[in-house]
């Protein structure tokens, strides 16, 4: 059988172990290190990324707590407020202009819904159709 005639098997199974030996230089001496450097990099970029985000939550948290202490302490000094007006209205047996009242938290409640729609609308993003419908 001339398959197994030794003069021919040693010649492939040295031209075999020689490319292979050729090819797992290459790839290990100019590829895997590329690849490798590239991975890294990756890795070190989700890092920065998670970090930036915790950052900006971070941030954005402690503005929001803020916010809410600030909005809190406004809501008692203007409940204070009312309840002496009104004490001091009731104490003096005045009558009561219900009328300028009402325009005024009226005004207030027209302001605030305002500026929650406005808030709350520029938190919707909008898309143009084109962009959506995108294949």
């Amino acid at each position: 059988m001339p398959q197994l005639d030794r003069i021919i098997i040693f010649s492939q199974i040295f031209w075999l172990v020689l490319v292979f030996s050729i090819f797992y230089v290459v790839l290990t001496h100019y590829f895997l290190p590329k690849f490798l450097k590239s991975l890294k990099i990756r890795k070190q970029v989700i890092g920065l990324n998670t970090k930036e985000i915790l950052q900006k939550t971070e941030g954005t948290l402690s503005r929001q707590n803020l916010l809410i202490k600030i909005l809190v302490k406004n809501l008692e000094t203007a409940s204070d407020l009312l309840v002496s007006y009104f004490g001091q209205l009731v104490k003096a047996k005045k009558g009561v202009d219900t009328l300028m009242i009402d325009q005024k938290i009226g005004f207030v409640i027209l302001n605030t819904i305002k500026f929650c729609d406005f808030k709350l609308l520029n938190s919707i993003f909008v898309y143009p159709k084109s962009v959506k419908f995108k294949d």
